[in-house]
Parts: structure tokens; sequence; C-alpha cells
């Protein structure tokens, strides 16, 4: 899978040790893709570091989704209204616990007021009234901020059995954030001329308020074909407002769309919707980092404009052929797991199609219109589809690296062959040639996973689900990059006071970057003392500088770490921040010399132990070099 790398090893002796680790290691990459990363920064925003990819760390940490999401609202009893809502909200209120609020129509929070809704608060939109929904206008500000045991809970008004989708219009948050239509945009699904109903201003960092620990249940409404509202819709908010711990549930449309704007969130679930997990356009710049995105097999989106897809990303719509305009959509999505409509029987494999009529599910991502859409760190799997960068405009992001589709897992049953009309089976994760081209390129070290059913513990169960890596079979999370160290030695036999050169080499030999603090470690053989280029050894940790090794031709990069002896074994640790990427490697230059005293004769073994980088396959850290005393 990476032997190319090893080329670059030109040792003069490679001990039959080292042969054997490459073909263990041959054999460690073939079964073992892992789904550990760390993240890589590519905006001025800063996303969390992970040494994982996808929204959930491996066991024994807890998945995020514990304790306020609902996997099961059709069946979960709410109470009756107390209180119905039928009027807007035009001074600073307060909606109580206690109580249990009904929407009736739509409802506008009114500029420069504050709504806030306390922990534990469930709000029920009417089914019977047209568009029952909340609306947060500009200048306005919501505060729901539940907490993991106490969840706010916006749902249907039905009884438990007979909700639907679309039962209420979901909330809506209108800011005075940027966006490339301009500073008055009337949102969708609402009314093109309902002045209370636009967004936008140029305040990218506008607050809105903060909804933490909420859920939306059956939201969502169609105004006319493509003019709809969503579960949670965000028009022109800004970076001020808070959005984390939000859970969408069987929407009606999109489970989050955001127009325009800057808001940064985190810990979204889109489960189960209509349309589109994660859609963005009109210039939104924000960035969004653990998300779920679970498509149902029994419902999509299916219209002349519209498929179903993980992401759906935009510029501007209206604006053919160049859809053009600024801000330019740049939103960089990191850490998602993403998981479509082609459910699995099970662990083992067994991969039904939707059953949705017209089947409109496809892709993972679909970024077009000259969108500048980021996504990173991230697990699409079970689409149709993995990755289409739709049309000229948005390929010559890609091209041009504006637009980001990297360090993620695409994974797919290439064997499967969908029922989808004018499909042509799963041969590649790409749709087309550039998209194809795109996903496989070495430099955005994406990785292809074609048994997605293991991939992760349990993403089979709606009811009782596990969406961490799993550490078994195509999901094996086996705790981050996998290093290998080799020994490049000008030569092993010596006379007496011979000094000669060694590089030691280590191998970033799995799919994911190395990360975290990496240690290399030396024991010095008997009879031998070993040095560093430049440097006095002792007991502090002190840099290494860059240099080649003039016997070896070899370049070496000492100035990424640090150099001490500690009880008999030189140590280096690389330096905060140096990472070993996929397929890469880093070069430390030592020199070793025969003691005077050692006597003709004497063997010694140069052994390399590497750990850390969030490895855990110590099998696979160590190499061994034999020395001999002429």
């Amino acid at each position: 899978m990476k032997q190319n790398q090893f080329k670059k090893i030109k040792p003069t002796i490679i001990t039959n040790f080292y042969k054997k680790t490459l073909k263990m290691k041959n054999k460690f990459l073939a079964i073992f893709p892992l789904l550990l990363f760390t993240a890589i920064i590519v905006n001025a925003q800063t996303p969390e570091a992970t040494t994982y990819r996808g929204a959930f760390a491996p066991a024994p940490v807890a998945q995020w989704t514990d304790n306020w999401t609902n996997w099961d609202p059709q069946n979960t009893f709410y109470a009756a209204p107390t209180v119905n809502v039928t009027s807007n909200i035009l001074s600073t209120t307060t909606w109580t616990k206690n109580n249990v609020y009904l929407i009736s129509g739509p409802i506008y929070v009114d500029s420069l007021v504050t709504l806030t809704i306390e922990a534990g608060t469930v709000v029920r939109g009417d089914a019977t009234f047209v568009i029952s929904s909340l609306i947060v206008q500009r200048g306005a500000t919501l505060i729901a901020n539940g907490t993991p045991c106490n969840p706010i809970v916006f749902t249907s008004s039905k009884a438990a059995g007979s909700r639907v989708a679309g039962d209420w219009g979901g909330i809506t948050l209108l800011g005075r954030g940027l966006t490339n239509q301009g500073a008055n945009v009337n949102v969708e699904g609402i009314g093109a001329t309902e002045p209370r109903a636009r967004y936008g201003g140029n305040n990218n960092a506008d607050n809105s308020g903060s909804l933490k620990y909420v859920r939306i249940e059956y939201a969502g409404y169609a105004l006319t074909p493509g003019n709809e509202l969503n579960s949670l819709t965000m028009g022109g908010v800004g970076s001020g407002t808070t959005i984390d711990y939000v859970q969408t549930s069987f929407g009606n449309d999109d489970s989050f769309e955001w127009f325009g704007g800057a808001v940064n969130c985190r810990h979204l679930v889109a489960y189960r919707g209509l349309d589109d997990d994660f859609d963005t356009d009109f210039g939104y710049s924000g960035l969004v980092q653990f998300g779920l995105g679970i498509k149902d097999p029994n419902v999509s989106d299916v219209t002349a404009t519209s498929t179903s897809e993980g992401f759906e990303s935009d510029n501007n719509n209206f604006n053919s052929p160049t859809f053009g305009g600024t801000p330019v959509t740049s939103a960089s999505f990191y850490n998602i797991t993403q998981i479509g409509a082609y459910r699995c029987a099970n662990n083992l494999g067994g991969i039904s199609n939707p059953t949705a009529p017209g089947n409109g599910h496809r892709r993972g991502a679909r970024i077009r219109r000259n969108s500048q859409l980021k996504i990173v760190n991230s697990i699409l799997m079970n689409n149709w589809k993995g990755l289409f960068i739709d049309g000229a405009a948005t390929q010559a992001n890609a091209t041009a690296n504006t637009l980001q589709f990297k360090n993620n897992i695409v994974a797919m049953d290439f064997t499967f062959n969908s029922s989808v009309t004018g499909a042509l089976g799963l041969a590649t994760a790409g749709e087309d040639a550039f998209s194809t081209t795109y996903l496989n390129a070495a430099a955005n070290t994406n990785t292809i996973i074609s048994t997605p059913c293991d991939v992760l513990v349990n993403a089979w169960s709606f009811l009782n689900p596990d969406y961490r890596p799993n550490g078994v079979g195509s999901g094996a999370a086996l705790a981050g990059a996998d290093l290998t160290p080799g020994i490049q030695i000008e030569s092993s036999l010596f006379t007496p006071n011979q000094t000669v050169e060694f590089v030691v080499d280590i191998f970033e030999n799995a799919v994911g970057n190395s990360n975290g603090t990496i240690t290399v470690t030396i024991p010095v053989p008997s009879g031998f003392t070993i040095a560093v280029p430049g440097l006095t050894l002792s007991g502090t940790p002190t840099s290494g500088t860059n240099g080649t090794s003039t016997a070896l031709g070899a370049p070496y990069k000492n100035g990424d770490w640090l150099f001490s002896l500690v009880g008999g074994n030189v140590i280096a640790t690389s330096k905060v921040g140096i990472t070993i990427p996929q397929a890469g490697s880093s070069s430390l230059g030592f020199t070793i010399k025969r003691n005077t005293t050692t006597p003709t004769g004497t063997n010694s073994s140069l052994s390399v132990t590497v750990t850390g980088g969030s490895d855990s396959t110590p099998e696979n850290n160590g190499a061994l070099n034999s020395l001999g005393a002429l």
C-alpha cells in the first residue's frame, strides 16, 4: 500500500529483522485501515485538535450524544400544553420548565427583545396552524440553554405515534452577518415580502443568542418547492452566537441550513431528515466541528432541483454560470460522521437499498455553484457516491485549494449495485472523473474503505447506536499513527576509534498523520558511543540542527527534535506541533564510534524504538542493526 516510501532507504546494511518488520508492516496495512487522525488547520479559525477522524473518539471515551439526545421521539410522551403562544414576543420574556408552551402560527421575537427558555422546557409547534414556528428577528436574542440531563425540546403538538415531518416550522435565527445577496434578504419559507423575516448586514460577529442542549423534532415547512423552512434555519447569524449540542430529528427539509453569516457550531446531530443534513449557502464562513448526520432509507427529497445529500453547498444559486458574489461560501466542517441511507444489516455486512419513493438519496457531499466549502477529518459512508465537486467554477476552487476535501474516510461497498435510476454501481467513490481524481490525490490524504459495515461500533441500530470507531475489521481504530523506524548506517564493522554516520528514518505507515509527542529511544551499545552532530548530549533536552549525512547522502531534520542522554539511552522527542504526515517520514542523524577499549570481535546491537504519536502497535516500532568490532 505504501511500499514506495521504503525506496528512500539507502542503508549499507539492513538486517533480516528489519526486512521482516517491513513485511509485517505491509500485512498490518492490509488489515487495519485506521480511523484516527490529527486535525489540520486550514483557515484562521482553529478547530479542536483530535487524534481521530469522524465525530467521536474511540471507546472508552463516551459519545457526546449520550443523555441529551432522543433516538425515538415518535414514541416519547410530552405533556399537554399549558401556555398557548399566539402573539409575537414584543418584550423580554422567560419561558419556564414548569409550563409546556404551544406555538400557534409564526411567532416573531421582536428586534432588541430577549426570549429566555429554561433548561428542561418543552415547546410544541401547533400542527393545525400554517407555519407554526419561532422566528428570531435581527437584533433579537434567543437564550435556550438546556443541560445534558434537562435538554430543551421543541417538538410536534401531535400525540406519540402520530407525528410526521413538517408538523411545524422549526426555529429560524436571523442576524446581521454578511451575505453575498445583500444586507436585506428575505429568508426562505416564510414569504418574500415579510419585513420581519429579513436577514443580513455587515457584522459577522453579531449575536443572536445561544442554543445548547436543544432538540428540534418534526419541523420544517415547504411554502413552495425550493422555498422551505428547515429544522434550524440560520440567516446571517454571526459568530457571537452559540450553537452547541443541537439535535434535529425527522425534519421536513434540511436539518441545518446556513445562509451567510459566520456562526461557529459544535456537536450537531442531523437525524433522519428529508433532505440535506448540512446545507450552506450565500457566503456562510463559520466553523462547524463534531457533527453527526444519519439518513433514513424510507424518506428522501426527490424533485427537479433537489436530492438528499449529507453536505450540500452553494455559493450563489442565482448567478449562472459563475455563481459569483462575495463573501464566498467557505465554511469549514471538521470531525463529521455522515451515514447515508444504504443501510447495513449489521457489522458483518449485507447492504440494502433505500426504500424511499423515487429514492433521492445521493452523495455524502455535493459541493457546487462556486462554493469553497472545506470538509476535513470526517467520515462519509454508505452513500450512493461519496463526493461530487459539481461544476467548472467549483472544480477551479478545488484546484486552487480554496475548496478542500481532505483527510477524510469515504466508506462504501464498491461491489454493491444500486437500484437508483442511472446508477453505475459504486465503482468509484467520486461521482465523476474530476471528483474521483481529487478524492484519490495523495496530497489530500483521503482514505477509501470498500467494506463500510464495520467501520463504526454499531451504526445500524436506530434506537441504540454506537457511532464510535470500531476496534476491529475495516474500522480498526488502532489509536493513531502506525510508526516504523529504519536504520541507514555507513558501516556496521568498526576498527578501533572509528566513527561512522547513521540515520534513523521514522515512517508514518498507516492511513493517518502521526500526532502528539513522538519519542525515539536508542540504547547506547556496549563498547560504542553515540553522538548527535553539533550537540553535546546531556540530561537536558536540546534542539538539534538539520543536515545531511556525508557518507549516506541522506538529509535529516534534527531541528524538529530535542535530544538528550538519559540512563544510557539517547532520547529524541519531537517538538510541539511536529507531525509526520500520512505516507511521510522524518529522519534523524547520528554518529556512532567504536571506543578504543572495545576488544576485537565484540558484537553489539544498535536498536531503535519509536513510541508515541498516538501509536499503539509496539510490534512495529523497533529496528535492529548488528555491530561488530574488527
